[in-house]
């Protein structure tokens, strides 16, 4: 393979299976708190995405002092390496379903080494990918983030795929193997100084970036309650497992996919207001779909959810990359930090009050957070255009 192909190859495939590593876990949310399985209560699955989302955090905002002292190439591959044993260890979970604390423990471990990955992963794949198609940011950014809805897709399609939910451990393990070439591929990866290097450090964070911070808590919060407790919500609704499992799949592809078709449509045209009209739209359809008794509605709706939320996250990175391009790598890792924390807020807090309140009532609550981030967004386009 040339060196010329391999670049662009280890980006997107590295952000397909930086997704799938993401949401299996989520994804098997049905596995892990069914009583003919794992059996985890409510409060259980939701702290097991507690060292995900500490460490992802941690993690993305360190890796930019990471990258100085070492390079963006063994970061990348540290990043795919935990990667790997997070999926390896849920592989390794199935073995213990009837002694709960062991698998608890293996779980705990693989969303740390997960959440670890993930951070040093994806802030070093978005300033990399921008570099790829420089003159387009918003498409260089849409292009790996539907690489990366790829996987967060496949994940619970898969698991929907499956005749028999018993053997969801075969996903993980064909995931590794997978991961284990991606490391090989990362190991004949040539990059240039820049690239190695890829911007400079400061402790120094301008003030409007900050807001492009909250606007990414908001998005992730969102995308959170979606993506964690979608195939739950559906469940509790009265779809079976393989339809709850169909439904979550109908939102990540429709992040995947809205990702790509924005990408492309923002080579002619300029997408900032049909990025802010998708956010008052999310807010509206976490009013309509609890409300709605048709399940046909509810996964429909999911979809519509998944194709609103596509461009948001891409369109916050690349608008505050623009703006700061001497510090690309920094604000990579607080824009990774910041959708991890709103995710982590969203996946913790709901987990919580679901066992006083029911999903579709919080799905609510959420809503009010989606009008906050149009209100956010609508300010920060105003007062870019003085």
């Amino acid at each position: 393979m040339k060196f010329k192909i391999l670049k662009p190859v280890v980006v997107y495939l590295g952000g397909m299976l930086t997704g799938l590593s993401l949401i299996l876990y989520p994804a098997l949310g049905t596995i892990f708190t069914d009583p003919t399985h794992f059996g985890f209560s409510s409060n259980q699955f939701s702290g097991i995405f507690i060292p995900q989302t500490l460490l992802a955090i941690f993690s993305a905002l360190l890796t930019p002092f990471f990258v100085s002292k070492l390079s963006s190439k063994k970061v990348l591959l540290l990043g795919s390496i935990s990667l790997t044993i997070a999926i390896l260890l849920l592989f390794l979970s199935h073995l213990f379903m009837t002694n709960k604390p062991e698998a608890l423990l293996l779980i705990y471990s693989g969303t740390s080494f997960l959440g670890l990955g993930f951070g040093l992963v994806i802030t070093v794949l978005n300033p990399l990918a921008l570099q790829l198609f420089p003159k387009n940011p918003l498409a260089s950014i849409s292009g790996l983030h539907f690489s990366l809805g790829l996987g967060t897709a496949g994940a619970p399609l898969l698991i929907g795929l499956l005749q028999d939910p018993s053997l969801w451990w075969y996903l993980p393990l064909i995931i590794s193997i997978v991961l284990l070439f991606w490391m090989v591929l990362i190991l004949f990866l040539q990059l240039s100084e820049e690239e190695n290097t890829l911007s400079s450090v400061s402790l120094k964070i301008p003030l409007r970036l900050w807001g492009f911070v909250l606007l990414v808590v908001f998005y992730g919060i969102c995308e959170g309650s979606l993506g964690s407790y979608g195939a739950i919500f559906l469940k509790n609704q009265g779809l079976s497992i393989k339809m709850a499992a169909f439904g979550l799949a109908l939102f990540w592809s429709g992040l995947a996919f809205g990702r790509i078709v924005f990408g492309l449509l923002s080579v002619r045209f300029k997408m900032d207001w049909l990025t802010l009209w998708s956010a008052l739209l999310i807010g509206i359809l976490f009013y309509l779909i609890p409300m709605s008794k048709d399940a046909n509605f509810s996964i429909l709706g999911m979809a519509l959810a998944g194709i609103c939320m596509s461009t948001l996250f891409p369109a916050s990175v690349s608008w505050a990359t623009k703006e700061n391009q001497k510090m690309a790598i920094m604000v990579s890792g607080l824009m990774v930090s910041a959708l991890q924390l709103g995710t982590g807020i969203s996946t913790n807090f709901l987990g919580n009050l679901s066992k006083t309140y029911q999903l579709g009532l919080l799905f609510k609550y959420v809503g009010a957070v989606a009008f906050c981030m149009f209100v956010l967004m609508w300010i920060m386009k105003k007062s870019e255009q003085k």
